[in-house]
């Protein structure tokens, strides 16, 4: 790869680490903060875990990408989200 490919290839890694970690606040609700705590908990062990093995074995960041953006759709967001209003209420 050359140096501009590498360079566009760890901003996609970059961005899918952060996709992956850029998850909505809950809902004030204890269940949805649970929730929120334990999505957040899996998606972080999940990009660690798929970056150590993209590190030991391919070192390839495209593929490190799309593990971490297929492992993220896999853990989708199940709790409510946070909901602000104009008058600065939490809902």
């Amino acid at each position: 790869m050359n140096e501009r490919t590498m360079q566009a290839a760890h901003a996609d890694l970059l961005a899918a680490i952060v996709a992956a970690l850029d998850v909505p606040l809950p809902s004030i609700a204890d269940t949805d903060e649970r929730l929120y705590y334990r999505l957040l908990e899996q998606r972080a062990c999940s990009v660690r875990i798929l970056l150590r093995a993209n590190l030991a074995h391919s070192r390839d960041p495209w593929l490190a990408a799309s593990s971490i953006r297929r492992r993220t759709a896999e853990e989708p967001v199940t709790y409510t989200p946070f909901e602000f209003t104009r008058d600065g209420a939490d809902r």
